[in-house]
């Protein structure tokens, strides 16, 4: 039977998993949900569906919330989900049922989290310039044999909810607290609002205008103008960072501000090593080819 796997990934770490996971999967198809987001309604065929994307601000990236809300999935009778994250705690797949059994009475099947090489531009601890190649290529081993279980269940359609007891970085307690108290949606439209209103980039003196952050931006945000790179006010961002941690000179930066402190600009960079920035930027296209 067919298996779609609908995948979100800035920076190739999702992408990587998506790749590996159909590689256990047979008769499977990726498809970029960035691609299919111009649709006014998208729908599956597939009897099992499954969703590989990075964990956003403890929740789900912009792209793949709005992708559930415009697809239908009621062809499928088994789902899945899994979550890349630096090692921080997630409640996306709480989000995703709280979206799925609302609009179409359906749940996860299956879930999983797993751990890799954390990237995010705005923290101080855990990215590109202090992880090593020794502890990279560990999270790597670990996520393959994590990939050989769930691929089991998958394909016996069983369920597997995952006890989450692979956090390798500690919220604080206040923020433990305070999460408990809000809705689940509020750490989702808190990242939106974050990345689409607040935080501002630019390029510094390294640019050479090579382009290939226009290239990798999956929402179009970038424009090349007289050589330099403007992010378009008016396009809002997906928050995937693909623009800093692709660009080979290094040169595309977060602007400090007094909501918070960007590491930018001291910051080493990470994309995954074995996905290019031809894989990143093909997840624009509108199809639902083998890839």
């Amino acid at each position: 039977m067919l298996t779609e796997i609908y995948y979100f990934s800035g920076t190739g770490n999702s992408l990587h998993v998506a790749k590996e996971l159909q590689k256990r999967i047979t008769e499977s198809k990726l498809i970029p949900i960035v691609g299919l987001l111009p649709n006014n309604t998208i729908k599956t065929s597939a009897d099992t569906i499954g969703f590989v994307f990075p964990n956003f601000c403890l929740s789900v990236p912009i792209p793949l919330h709005d992708f559930l809300e415009k697809v239908d999935i009621t062809s499928a009778h088994y789902i899945f989900a899994v979550c890349t994250r630096g090692g921080t705690p997630s409640e996306a797949f709480d989000y995703i049922n709280t979206i799925t059994s609302k609009k179409q009475n359906k749940k996860l099947n299956a879930q999983l989290n797993i751990n890799m090489p954390w990237n995010h531009p705005l923290g101080k601890e855990n990215l590109p310039g202090t992880v090593n190649k020794k502890k990279i290529n560990q999270l790597e081993f670990e996520m393959q044999k994590k990939l050989d279980l769930f691929s089991e269940y998958i394909l016996a359609k069983e369920d597997y909810h995952e006890i989450d007891n692979d956090v390798s970085y500690k919220l604080p307690s206040w923020v433990k607290v305070v999460s408990s108290l809000i809705p689940k949606s509020f750490n989702y439209h808190f990242h939106r609002y974050m990345y689409q209103k607040k935080i501002i980039f630019y390029s510094d003196s390294k640019c050479n205008s090579c382009g290939l952050c226009e290239k990798v931006c999956l929402c179009k945000k970038i424009k090349l103008v007289n050589r330099n790179p403007h992010w378009l006010n008016e396009v809002k961002c997906f928050g995937g960072f693909a623009c800093i941690n692709y660009c080979p000179q290094n040169a595309i930066q977060i602007k400090s501000q007094f909501q918070f402190k960007s590491y930018t600009d001291v910051n080493g960079r990470y994309h995954h090593p074995e996905v290019t920035h031809e894989d990143i930027a093909q997840q624009k296209t509108n199809d639902k080819e083998d890839r």
